[in-house]
């Protein structure tokens, strides 16, 4: 039997790029350039996310939102370094608020500077955060016209009100603010929205595509249970008694072939689980 569980965003985005084993947007009409290195992504899925270590990459995206039109990006990210500043992404010119970027600046005990850049002191937004590597992290930025809003993880951490942001352009730098590279990290599952979402949208969007739920599998019944549940552990017995093999397949990859005995050890996620029957384990 096949079982799927599917999520879907408030907003759809009007461009996206996943990185599972290329360069190209979702519908495959657009593509950064350069020569890739992918990596696992958040679920622990092979060659779905992008590394850029002291490189960048460019894209021509004709849906950027131009000038002070309303705007959302999303992006999750995994930082291989934190002493240095990373330059996430941004569009624009390096001139006085024509600039729309995210920057993740070195980290000093711990925490670390996140800033909404618009090129010049008094058009960026900037928050100290805590940070640490080897931890994925879900940034979205919004501007509405006249708010700017800066998200991890869906919580929103700063608002600032009466900043004007004309970024013009339609090139999406990742790993570069303006001429200067700086990254060490994994990028994934970049999104662009030509809307300023709703903190509840938001919020939405990192549960809908974050490593947060597990599966358990018992006989005569599938549900969706979170990873801290004692249940996800002891289903793996379960699952040995009453079945032999269990498929389990991420974004349509295969990651997982046994008896279930090891199922609990994956990554938080949203799986299909193919079981077939078979003998009971001795």
């Amino acid at each position: 039997m096949f079982v799927s569980f599917l999520n879907t965003n408030a907003q759809n985005p009007v461009q996206e790029f996943n990185f599972n084993g290329n360069l190209n947007s979702a519908d495959n009409s657009i593509s950064f350039l350069g020569a890739p290195v992918f990596v696992n992504d958040r679920m622990g899925s092979p060659k779905s996310a992008l590394r850029l270590t002291n490189k960048s990459y460019q894209a021509v995206v004709g849906d950027l939102p131009q000038e002070n039109k309303p705007k959302t990006i999303s992006v999750w990210v995994k930082f291989n370094a934190i002493n240095t500043a990373n330059y996430i992404l941004g569009y624009g010119t390096a001139a006085n608020g024509q600039y729309f970027g995210l920057i993740q600046q070195p980290a000093a005990s711990g925490s670390s500077d996140l800033s909404l850049v618009g090129w010049g002191d008094a058009n960026n937004v900037v928050v100290s955060v805590p940070l640490a590597k080897d931890i994925w992290y879900f940034y979205s930025v919004t501007y509405d016209g006249n708010v700017s809003k800066i998200y991890r993880n869906g919580e929103l951490l700063k608002s600032i009100e009466g900043i004007q942001r004309s970024a013009k352009g339609y090139i999406l730098n990742i790993g570069k603010l303006n001429t200067s590279t700086s990254i060490n990290a994994d990028i994934d599952d970049i999104r662009l929205y030509s809307v300023a979402m709703t903190d509840e949208q938001v919020r939405e969007a990192y549960n809908s595509s974050k490593a947060a739920t597990a599966i358990t599998v018992s006989p005569g019944a599938v549900k969706p249970v979170k990873a801290s549940d004692p249940v996800v552990a002891s289903s793996s017995n379960e699952i040995n008694k009453a079945i032999k093999n269990i498929e389990v397949f991420s974004q349509g990859k295969k990651i997982m072939d046994s008896n279930g005995s090891n199922i609990a050890d994956l990554p938080e996620g949203t799986y299909l689980i193919k079981v077939t029957n078979g003998s009971s384990k001795k």
